[in-house]
């Protein structure tokens, strides 16, 4: 069934889903369409935050790694799970 709108918004990214919620606040009839599954852009979804994400657990590896023994820490084995990591993203997103 066909929609008429007032607005319409092209991209769920960080500028996108906020116009088309203060459109939608004003009182304008509005529709936000994004080409990907979920809001958010590509700093949410793929670029910025899952790689810094990955940044920092690289961080504390290394600090888990090196420097920990400096404070009294020792560790017999350590590992670094990208795969957990991936993970943690997916359930992260909106």
């Amino acid at each position: 069934m066909p929609e008429n709108f007032d607005a319409m918004v092209i991209g769920g990214g960080p500028g996108g889903y906020v116009c088309a919620i203060r459109l939608a606040q004003l009182g304008v009839k509005t529709a936000c369409v994004e080409s990907r599954g979920t809001l958010g852009g590509t700093c949410l979804n793929i670029g910025c935050i899952p790689s810094k994400n990955l940044l920092s657990m690289s961080d504390y590896y290394y600090k888990a790694l090196k420097n920990f023994s400096s404070i009294g820490i020792e560790i017999e084995k350590i590992n670094l799970n990208l795969i957990y990591s991936a993970c943690l993203i997916i359930i992260i997103k909106p």
